[in-house]
């Protein structure tokens, strides 16, 4: 049976590190706190460690599992995202049947970052629940072929099958094959895109974080060894597919979230609705409307944001392949991927939401407007009822005095009757009372008349 001489899992994990923010203080408590504690920890399961000399965010290590391993954990800062890489070997061979196994032992003795403090059920090596970009499994070595047995094609696909699975702990969903340095390469991955999609958006929509796996078994030692050295290209790489995964979720995210509101949180003007609305339903309106244009424009503005950041680590990407791997295919397609769809995609949801916000301003504007209308209209409605008992008032008292210079009272050679009982009050409160419907007919009927017109302008006139 053949064998694999060296077996190594290299897992690159990428974390956004933000620098302000209660939340993200303490994220970065716990990872430097984790950095600077793992030589202790390491120590204590009884393993050597050294910081490298050319690297100092480097620490190397060494000891025993059942064989030797040696490795080494570094990080590095790509922009505003951190990279953890962790790397470790087993110094024997193992028969290629045993490299699932062996490879899930490797990664068990993985010392990632702790984060249980936080409040959010996050993954191993997960800082943040918004600020994970993912990570990448790379496990290598060479391989010592059996002579007696005739490798196939079935038989390599079904053992990277299988350390997929001892990895991830579920089946792959999705691969491809591809070359580096004359060894085969299998790259696997996931998503959760329902199974009634295209096989385009199986593929490459919803691409689980955790998921993404290479695998690489070289001819011999020396090309492993030339292998090495492309340690750090991989890394940055896999940085820039991850941030392009990251930032084209996002914003496909946001699209979701814009269309949502929308959709629950626009009044129809169309309709009669809004006319039959009183003033305190209008201010309601008013408010709710408000604020979700104000939380519209907020997520709108960021899709441009997810935009640039796609077309800017593609770029980045496309560069490293062409100066590192300018012929593996497998890695030119995602390039693809990414300016084909992605970008496209972003730009065709930014071109169709944008139009929502022109109308959740016209809507905002139209109640606005019917508000301050039915506001002036109660305030008209108040100085009306003034002037209503100020005619009334007036016309009794010039009706009283009238009535009295042309018939004045006679005096009272008996006890004289209240002031209301006289002839003089009761025709002075009727001409008062008279006074007042007739001015009370005149405001209503003019103005319901122009409160009509003034919501009806307001309605239509804005559109």
């Amino acid at each position: 049976m053949s064998k694999i001489v060296y077996p190594t899992l290299d897992l690159f994990i990428y974390n956004l590190i933000e620098q302000s923010g209660k939340i993200e203080v303490k994220i970065n408590e716990v990872y430097e706190n984790y950095w600077s504690n793992l030589p202790e920890r390491l120590q204590q399961k009884d393993f050597s460690t050294e910081i490298n000399h050319e690297d100092t965010q480097r620490l190397d290590f060494n000891g025993q599992i059942h064989y030797g391993v040696d490795g080494s954990y570094s990080r590095i800062m790509f922009d505003d995202t951190t990279c953890l890489r962790y790397s470790c070997s087993l110094e024997k061979e193992v028969d290629i049947s045993q490299i699932p196994s062996t490879i899930k032992e490797l990664k068990d003795f993985a010392d990632l970052p702790n984060t249980n403090k936080l409040p959010d059920n996050l993954s191993s090596g997960q800082l943040s629940p918004h600020g994970y970009l993912g990570k990448t499994w790379m496990i290598s070595g060479w391989i010592v072929p059996d002579n007696s047995q005739i490798p196939t094609h079935q038989t390599a696909e079904d053992i990277a099958s299988r350390i997929y699975k001892s990895l991830i702990g579920k089946q792959h969903q999705h691969q491809q094959k591809g070359e580096f340095l004359g060894a085969t390469v299998w790259e696997m991955w996931s998503s959760d895109t329902p199974k009634t999609s295209s096989l385009t958006n199986r593929r490459w929509e919803g691409i689980e974080k955790d998921s993404h796996v290479i695998i690489i078994f070289y001819p011999d030692k020396q090309t492993f060894a030339q292998a090495a050295q492309y340690c750090n290209s991989w890394r940055y790489l896999f940085y820039c597919r991850h941030k392009i995964i990251w930032a084209y979720e996002q914003g496909r995210e946001l699209k979701a979230r814009l269309a949502k509101q929308l959709k629950q949180n626009l009044i129809d003007t169309d309709n009669t609705t809004l006319l039959k609305k009183g003033l305190g339903e209008l201010k309601k309106d008013l408010q709710t409307n408000s604020k979700v244009l104000s939380s519209y424009i907020q997520n709108i503005n960021l899709l441009p944001i997810q935009q640039n950041t796609v077309a800017v680590n593609l770029d980045n990407y496309e560069k490293q392949r062409q100066d590192y791997f300018p012929t593996e295919k497998f890695l030119a397609e995602f390039g693809q991927i990414a300016k084909n769809k992605y970008q496209v995609q972003l730009e065709k949801d930014y071109l169709s939401l944008n139009p929502g916000l022109a109308i959740l301003e016209n809507v905002t504007s139209t109640i606005r407007g019917m508000v301050e209308i039915e506001q002036a209209q109660r305030d008209r409605n108040f100085n009306n009822t003034v002037a209503i008992a100020g005619v009334g008032l007036a016309t009794s008292q010039l009706a009283s005095a009238v009535i009295i210079a042309q018939k004045p009272p006679q005096q009272c050679t008996q006890k004289c009757p209240h002031f209301f009982l006289t002839e003089a009050f009761a025709l002075s409160f009727v001409a008062g009372l008279f006074a007042s419907f007739l001015a009370w007919i005149i405001f209503t009927l003019f103005g319901r008349i122009f409160a009509l017109f003034g919501r009806i302008f307001a309605l239509f006139g804005r559109k």
